[in-house]
């Protein structure tokens, strides 16, 4: 027995326990830098994911233009960072359990860096039957997750109208596009693309109602002088979603016969904006958000640029119906019942949201004007074509020449949309 003893104590001497189980640091981490425990926008590292590969005694990765390398050793890992050939900081970092902490310096800043592993995906995707319990006015980065899904995942949910009013027209939330959500996708970081598939989008009572008069900004002053001798109110709708249709209640005599057809969208799809932005759920921009774009509705498929950890998606304001430009300032407001199915695109993402169904590929560009968002939807169009097909600028010319054609999604809320879309048919003439 004390031979036994004694030869156990001999190997421990030759390999000590930390040697026995070295810490392996390599694989995929979803990573934090802060700035006197705040987020950081100005350092080249804030929120992100890395890849450590083993590299003899140490450790290398790179995000975007930077790499990170240095050794490990019992006491943990040390990685500097160089930028164009340039130091521009490194850090101490040691590993506990799936976590990886520390401190060090960027650009002479210091700051703390905190990592984990990203969750483990389950092997069958889910679907989520969430009874949302809340609503937010506001697309925001603040907000907890009502609910943490994995790419692949779909979520049954409902929706209120404008109003924040539910199927049965209680009010539920404060009035101007109530959202359902944040919801929290696993996996997702700045630099990627959340896909969202839109598996079912059903209005779920049968009234609706929108403004009686067009919006100032798609008027001019002479007609809206002619305007102000009429009372502004709203126009009551009868939905059929049996027939699937909408009629006016109590119509004037010239619009007796008028039917529409329904055709139910929704106004607002949009992840946290970028930074700690905080925005009304009537804005729009590169996150999303209140799009009012017809083409929003059951069948289409959204790649939204993903800015915040998590991605954090919203979406509400449903319309049974709208036309082009949101005229009078509302589509047929109503309250729905969704389903999404939610996936994820790593590490490429554009500048705008992009939309596609069985007949267009379609850009989803916004400014503070009509022309400025028809700047974005074409600049973007240009990058994705560039991109996805390897198209010079001469191509793109002769393509978009013959190929584009734009709709005016919004024209009456701070920002204006315009949809820049090109068909499936065109594009497959393109050979890759």
């Amino acid at each position: 027995m004390n031979r036994l003893i004694s030869l156990s104590a001999a190997l421990l001497l030759l390999c000590p326990p930390a040697a026995l189980a070295a810490t392996d640091f390599s694989g995929t981490w979803e990573f934090a830098v802060r700035e006197f425990g705040d987020h950081n926008f100005y350092l080249p590292l804030t929120d992100g994911r890395l890849t450590l590969e083993k590299q003899g005694a140490g450790y290398v990765a790179h995000h975007n233009k930077l790499t990170l390398s240095g050794p490990a050793d019992n006491s943990g890992l040390k990685l500097a960072c160089q930028q164009d050939g340039k130091s521009c900081g490194s850090f101490a970092l040691k590993m506990s359990g799936a976590q990886l902490s520390g401190s060090g310096t960027l650009l002479g800043v210091p700051v703390t860096f905190s990592a984990r592993r990203p969750a483990t995906r389950p092997a069958q995707a889910s679907v989520h039957d969430y009874k949302p319990l809340g609503f937010h006015n506001f697309y925001s980065p603040a907000y907890p997750p009502v609910l943490r899904i994995f790419p692949g995942d779909s979520i049954k949910t409902r929706t209120l109208d404008s109003r924040g009013q539910d199927f049965d027209l209680k009010p539920l939330a404060p009035r101007g596009n109530p959202l359902t959500g944040p919801f929290y996708v696993e996996g997702a970081m700045p630099g990627d693309t959340l896909v969202v598939h839109l598996d079912r989008v059903r209005t779920n009572r049968d009234s609706a109602y929108q403004t009686n008069l067009i919006a100032n900004t798609a008027l001019e002053a002479g007609y809206l002088r002619e305007l102000a001798k009429h009372d502004p109110g709203f126009t009551n709708w009868k939905l059929d979603a049996a027939a699937g249709t909408a009629t006016i209640v109590n119509p004037s005599g010239k619009m007796g016969g008028y039917t529409v057809k329904l055709s139910p969208m929704l106004g607002c799809v949009g992840v946290a904006p970028p930074r700690d932005e905080v925005l009304g759920s009537g804005h729009l921009g590169p996150y999303g958000g209140n799009m009012d774009s017809p083409q929003v509705r059951e069948g289409a498929t959204l790649y939204i640029p993903v800015f915040q950890p998590g991605a954090l998606l919203y979406f509400g304001d449903g319309h049974a119906q709208q036309g082009e430009g949101e005229l009078p300032g509302q589509g047929l407001e109503t309250s729905l019942d969704v389903q999404v199915t939610v996936n994820l695109v790593q590490n490429k993402a554009l500048g705008q949201a992009r939309l596609e169904n069985t007949d267009y590929v379609m850009i989803m560009g916004s400014g503070v004007t009509v022309d400025a968002a028809m700047r974005s939807a074409t600049t973007e169009m240009s990058r994705w074509l560039a991109d996805t097909y390897g198209l010079t600028p001469q191509d793109i010319a002769a393509f978009l020449g013959t190929a584009m054609e734009y709709d005016i999604a919004e024209v009456v809320d701070s920002e204006y949309g315009v949809t820049a879309k090109v068909r499936k048919e065109a594009l497959a003439q393109i050979r890759k």
